[in-house]
C-alpha cells in the first residue's frame, strides 16, 4: 500500500518588493526631472516684469528677441531680414509669444512687430515675468 503525504501550505508565497520599489523610485526620479525641463531659448533674455499672468496655447510659436536685436526661433538665429526664413511652415494663425529683454529698445519691438505683421501673423504675445511683491 502505498501512502499518500499531503503537505498542506497555506502560508502566502511572499513575493519579492525590492523590484516593484526600485521601478517606483526610478519613475519618481524621472518625472521629477521630466516636470523641471523647460525649453531654452538660443540665447539669454531678461524679460519684462508684468502683475499679470496667462497661460499659453500648445501650439505657440516662441520667439526670443535680445537686445541687440538677435531673433531666435527653435534653433535658429538671425536678425529680422531672415525673420521669415526662421518661422515654421505651418505659422499662420498660429500665436507667436516674443520673450523679449527688457533693455531691448521700444523701436526695435515695433519694427519686429510690423515684420509679423506683415508676414501674416495676427496673434501676438509679449512673454513677461511676473514681479515679486506687487499686488
Amino acid at each position: 500500500m502505498k501512502r499518500r503525504i499531503q503537505i498542506a501550505d497555506d502560508t502566502p508565497v511572499q513575493e519579492p518588493m525590492l523590484p516593484l520599489i526600485n521601478i517606483v523610485f526610478l519613475l519618481l526620479i524621472f518625472f521629477m526631472i521630466a516636470g523641471s525641463l523647460q525649453k531654452l531659448g538660443p540665447f539669454e533674455i531678461d524679460p519684462p516684469a508684468s502683475q499679470t499672468a496667462e497661460a499659453r496655447p500648445e501650439d505657440t510659436i516662441v520667439l526670443w528677441f535680445g537686445k541687440n536685436g538677435d531673433i531666435g526661433i527653435d534653433d535658429l538665429k538671425g536678425g529680422l531680414d531672415r525673420l521669415s526664413s526662421m518661422l515654421p511652415v505651418d505659422y499662420i494663425g498660429r500665436p507667436v509669444e516674443i520673450r523679449a529683454d527688457r533693455e531691448t529698445e521700444g523701436a526695435k519691438v515695433v519694427a519686429l512687430l510690423k515684420r509679423l505683421q506683415e508676414l501674416g501673423v495676427d496673434k501676438v504675445q509679449l512673454m513677461t515675468s511676473i514681479e515679486a511683491g506687487q499686488d
